[in-house]
């Protein structure tokens, strides 16, 4: 019982280390351009519009159609039991945020 405890805390940590080692890396990088080229750019950025999300990430950019997503889709249910936990508990706080 104790190695599950010691396997998953050391599981945790490395995601912790990896997940900020990325942002810290995406962030610098975004400095660093700032201060050479003067344009002030986001790290990242999402934007939402109706039916499509646009995903920027160091000014390299992807546009994502959420057609599929939509609540009378069978795709909808899949996409939300398969979501991480973190993931439905923050839409879940957005969506009573924007409520307000």
């Amino acid at each position: 019982m104790h190695k599950r405890k010691k396997a998953a805390a050391g599981m945790v940590l490395a995601y912790l280390i990896l997940s900020a080692g990325i942002w810290l890396f995406i962030d610098s990088y975004s400095s660093f351009r700032r201060r050479m080229t003067g344009e002030d750019t986001a790290p990242a950025g999402l934007t939402l519009n109706a039916g499509s999300a646009s995903v920027s990430v160091l000014s390299s950019g992807a546009e994502i159609d959420l057609s599929p997503f939509a609540p009378e889709s069978r795709l909808y249910c899949a996409a939300y039991i398969l979501a991480p936990d973190e993931l439905r508990a923050a839409s879940l706080v957005i969506s009573l945020c924007s409520r307000f």
